[in-house]
This record gives structure tokens, sequence and C-alpha cells, in this order.
């Protein structure tokens, strides 16, 4: 049953702006108990490759930070009873959703489901490479999990 469940009491949650993890948000922040933490992580790097050299890890963070002040404008997260950790880590971000997991001894980890290349698939993907290495839950949301759910819910 979809809602509060007090079973959860800490997500971390992998955003960089996709609709993907804006539905992630949505459903995590639906999801998690009455005084509740979602951690949201932004990873300045790519999973399979240096950071770009056109950018300094200050200027990496710089983006990660207004990327989740977007969201916070954007999301109803204020009207939740839930405290919301922002994190922006210069790590993959693997490593990084692993590393806040750890930290904030979250339940499980939630992002948002894209399409990727054959490529990706091939070498991994963030999905992928946290399904093989995490010690709690993965959670994959898709995109319109947020439609679906209002349909549910209104039917």
């Amino acid at each position: 049953m979809p809602g509060k469940n007090a079973a959860i009491g800490c997500l971390v949650l992998g955003y960089d702006g996709s609709e993907g993890s804006r539905a992630a948000a949505s459903w995590a922040l639906r999801e998690l108990a009455p005084s509740g933490t979602l951690v949201i992580v932004h990873a300045g790097r790519p999973l399979h490759a240096p950071p770009s050299p056109l950018s300094s890890a200050q200027e990496r963070a710089q983006t990660g930070h207004a990327i989740l002040d977007e969201l916070m404008l954007e999301s109803d997260a204020v009207t939740f009873d839930v405290e919301v950790v922002n994190e922006v880590s210069d790590e993959d971000p693997v490593t990084a959703l692993l590393a806040a997991a750890e930290r904030h001894g979250a339940n499980a980890i939630v992002t948002g489901r894209e399409q990727h290349s054959r490529l990706h698939r091939a070498v991994g993907t963030v999905t992928s490479e946290l399904q093989k290495r995490s010690p709690v839950p993965v959670i994959v949301v898709p995109a319109d999990a947020s439609e679906q759910t209002a349909a549910t819910r209104g039917a």
C-alpha cells in the first residue's frame, strides 16, 4: 500500500535533476515514515569516467548545490514531516550513494530509472552497480511513477 510507512526511517536518493530522479524524489517523500530522513545525494563525477577537465571540484559542487536548490524550490518537500539532508559529492554516483547510505544508516537507496544505450548497459549503469554492491535494498522508480500512483489512488 503506497503512503507513509512506519518501517522506512531513512532513504538515500540519487538526484541528478532528470525526470527519473524527480519521480524518485516524489516517491521517496511519500514512502518515508513521519519524522523520517531523506538524504538527497548529487554526485559530480560520471560513473565510468574521470571528472571533466573543463570544471573544477568547486564548480562541480556549485552546480550540484544549484540542482538540489532547484529540487527544493519545485518539490513539496517542505510540506512533508520529514528531515531533508542535501549532500553534494565529487565522487562517482555509486561511491557517493553507498557512502551516504552507510553514514546515515539508510533503509534503502532510491534512484530514478533512465533509458540507457547498449554501451552503458554493457559497461554498467549506476543502478546495476548499486545492485551488485549495496548492502541495503536498491529501489528503482520509473519516471511515470507519480502519474501511476495518482491514477491508482484516484481509482
